[in-house]
């Protein structure tokens, strides 16, 4: 199918808040967006986008289409099956430097809070205190470790890397010392059920990374400006009321428009967690999903310092910053 617009389906689209009833569903341009994980919380703003009405006033009729282990989330929006989607930075890079024609447009989370895990009966508070012990680190992420282990000083040979299972129950049990994952997710798994834990922060380490970031097909970036700015937009006012109605999101996501199964408590404790991470940096000073192009040029020279990535890519070339400007600017 084909996104590109004529022109009198963007002058319809562009003037669907004053359309009424009828009209003015006809008017909604359909847009796919690829979530990397099923549906929780980790969306509200999305998904609170959709139930205040955000996307419908922007002419926008979004479908989020789930993800989930077993999916490879940025084939999906390459193969052209949803023409936007989300991913932790990395995971981007990585696709770009193999040719995968996508663009980043925007971030959720404009600090990441992957962490190290521990417990807070043993906590690990410096990457020196890893020395002998045991630390649970995703593989596509061991390059990583492996530069933070060295800028610190520390052999790697004198740590004990082993990989990281979805589930850090493993830390309580005693198997390992560290638990690689995110404070917002694995943490907040761990503090329901009654863990308390130690979180160091890589990004504080010097490990910039950026979560939930938006990206897109190229061509439909280049056909579809106005449609992924009016996106943007509802977007950002999505997330701004999830962030300001912390416990009404949750509910929604677990009554609503969430998989099955999720658990109150945890979405309701996930989202008040991830409120610190979204409103940070350019998050605050220009608003929710800005950019910041110097963090994003950071990543990418850590990628290829560590050999992650083959080729040299410029911030530019894997990002365009223009549409959620535009879209904050309105």
């Amino acid at each position: 199918m084909s996104f590109e617009l004529t022109r009198r389906g963007m002058m319809l689209a562009g003037g669907a808040a004053m359309l009424p009833g009828a009209a003015r569903a006809q008017a909604l341009t359909p847009v796919g967006f690829q979530l990397s994980w099923i549906k929780s919380i980790q969306y509200g703003g999305y998904f609170a986008g959709v139930d205040q009405g955000f996307y419908t006033k922007a002419g926008i009729a979004p479908t989020f289409n789930s993800g989930g282990p077993n999916m490879d989330a940025i084939a999906n929006v390459a193969a052209g099956q949803s023409q936007m989607g989300d991913r932790p930075v990395g995971a981007l890079v990585i696709a770009r430097d193999k040719g995968v024609p996508i663009k980043v447009i925007g971030t959720v989370f404009q600090k990441s809070p992957y962490c190290i895990m521990s417990l807070a009966s043993k906590p690990l508070k410096t990457v020196k205190d890893f020395i002998g012990k045991t630390i649970a680190v995703p593989t596509s992420s061991r390059p990583l470790m492996l530069y933070l282990l060295r800028s610190a000083g520390v052999d790697p040979s004198e740590v004990n890397i082993v990989p990281a299972a979805p589930d850090p129950a493993a830390l309580v049990t005693g198997q390992i010392d560290g638990y690689s994952g995110y404070s917002t997710n694995q943490g907040v798994m761990l503090q329901t059920r009654g863990v308390e834990i130690y979180a160091l922060n890589v990004q504080d380490l010097g490990l910039p990374e950026i979560v939930g970031t938006i990206y897109a097909r190229e061509d439909f970036l280049k056909a579809n400006r106005d449609v992924v700015v009016r996106f943007l937009r509802a977007t950002a006012e999505g997330w701004k009321w999830a962030n300001a109605n912390p416990e009404p999101t949750a509910r929604m996501m677990v009554d609503k428009y969430g998989a099955p199964g999720l658990d109150f408590t945890a979405q309701f404790t996930e989202i008040k967690a991830s409120k610190p991470y979204i409103e940070a940096g350019v998050g605050t000073s220009k608003g929710l999903l800005a950019l910041d192009m110097g963090v994003i040029k950071q990543i990418l020279d850590l990628y290829k310092a560590v050999d992650m990535i083959k080729n040299p890519i410029s911030a530019e070339e894997f990002c365009d910053p223009s549409f959620v400007d535009a879209a904050l600017s309105a």
